[in-house]
């Protein structure tokens, strides 16, 4: 009887044991999650964005993700623009034509989603076995480019997800600022004028959704956005919809 106990408690102290080596890795993957975080945004904070700068926060990315090869590259109408690189990937500087899967994934307006489509972007035979993935950055379902990464046996968990999904925003976000930095003093007073919704409206109105659909994204009524327009007309100085799309172009809103 006594030696059942034993085995009892000594049942329990492992099951103990196991649950707290379980314990202190998941807190080892929140850290590392944060201290990725942390490295996007106080640099880009300090520093905005650059080549190096893009570098360094993929380094650091595919460091964690556990990949051996990796990719960010700029959209610039129907080709991809590579700023960083790792592996056995294309070189910065190399373009890549926008077709097949990238198509799909930076298409307008642009959704979340992971492709593992064996889209040739690594210079290593498809025999490797390495699992791919290829994930749209933008800013506003305005699609900028893809991150991309590949590696031995990598399983990403829901959370892993929701961490790619933030940092490929806040990629968006500085690519997006840095494309504005040769606004002049002058069209910054100009977009001044309008409100938060009436840009946001302004800035989708090169790609000819109706208001309807407009109302769709924003998620607001089309009544509401045909008033938006009509404010950014009037504000502007334009005489239509498509004078307005053509200053939108001109503000950089499209590539």
């Amino acid at each position: 009887m006594q030696n059942d106990t034993n085995i009892e408690k000594d049942q329990e102290t492992t099951l103990s044991a196991r649950e707290l080596r379980q314990s202190v890795k998941k807190d080892h993957e929140v850290n590392a999650k944060l201290r990725l975080f942390y490295l996007a945004g106080q640099t880009i904070y300090n520093k905005g964005w650059s080549p190096l700068i893009a570098q360094n926060i993929l380094i650091a990315f595919c460091t964690q993700i556990g990949a051996a090869h990796g990719l960010i590259a700029i959209q610039d109408k129907s080709t991809l623009n590579v700023v960083a690189n790792l592996g056995q990937t294309y070189p910065v500087g190399a373009r890549i034509p926008v077709m097949g899967i990238l198509a799909k994934l930076l298409k307008i307006p642009c959704k979340f989603t992971i492709s593992h489509d064996l889209t040739p972007l690594w210079s290593y035979p498809e025999t490797a076995g390495f699992t791919t993935s290829i994930i749209p950055i933008a800013y506003a379902q305005q699609p900028l480019g893809i991150l991309a990464f590949s590696g031995n046996k990598i399983a990403l968990t829901d959370e892993d997800k929701q961490t790619i999904q933030s940092l490929a925003g806040i990629l968006g976000m500085a690519m997006m600022r840095a494309s504005k930095q040769t606004v002049s003093a002058e069209d910054l007073q100009i977009l001044e004028r309008l409100t938060p919704r009436e840009r946001e409206v302004f800035a989708l109105l090169p790609y000819g959704h109706s208001n309807a659909e407009l109302g769709k994204l924003l998620e607001i009524a089309p009544g509401t956005v045909k008033i938006h327009v009509e404010r950014v007309l009037s504000k502007l100085g334009l005489k239509d919809r498509t004078q307005a799309a053509v200053k939108a172009v001109e503000f950089g809103f499209k590539t």
